[in-house]
């Protein structure tokens, strides 16, 4: 590959993953108003659960995917910066907002569409009303946590600190 296409391939790379980023806490912060609509009626509570469940399976996990991919390209590219700490650093971190998400995010918002589902079928049932109530809580940290993470990667993108110095092999003179 000639320099001018992988400079070209790396700022198209550069760009998928800044969409992706963006993407990703647009619909993270639209999943967290649709959480926080206090539904009176369990038929708008399922129609609410219906509408956070399509917002996860849509947006999040597909900008998600994309952020993920490109920054993993845009390392093979480059692979000498697997030496900055920082960029370690937010890969780790990047780790975690995928579990994060995957898990308490998308996965409570699976599960309160399941639970909104029984509440609707059975609307006394007060187990399924505090199982409910328990999963949105989760799924509202979950973002939450996710959305404090991004800030925390895209600083360390945009600082870039040493965060120390590896050791260095002494040389013996020749």
């Amino acid at each position: 590959m000639t320099a001018s296409r992988t400079s070209a391939v790396r700022t198209l790379l550069r760009l998928l993953h800044l969409l992706g980023g963006v993407g990703f806490a647009g619909a993270l912060a639209a999943q967290l108003a649709i959480a926080s609509v206090a539904a009176d009626t369990s038929p708008r509570l399922l129609a609410v659960r219906d509408i956070a469940l399509s917002v996860s399976s849509t947006v999040v996990l597909p900008a998600l995917g994309l952020m993920v991919l490109s920054g993993l390209l845009l390392l093979a590219l480059r692979p000498a910066l697997i030496e900055q700490r920082w960029l370690i650093g937010k890969l780790l971190i990047g780790i975690a907002v995928c579990g994060i998400a995957l898990v308490q995010v998308h996965g409570a918002a699976r599960q309160a569409r399941t639970l909104a589902m029984q509440a609707l079928t059975s609307p006394t049932d007060a187990t399924t009303t505090a199982a409910l109530a328990t999963v949105l809580r989760s799924e509202r940290l979950g973002a939450w946590s996710v959305l404090a993470l991004a800030v925390v990667a895209v600083s360390l993108a945009v600082w870039r600190p040493r965060l120390g110095q590896r050791a260095e092999l002494p040389t013996t003179p020749p």
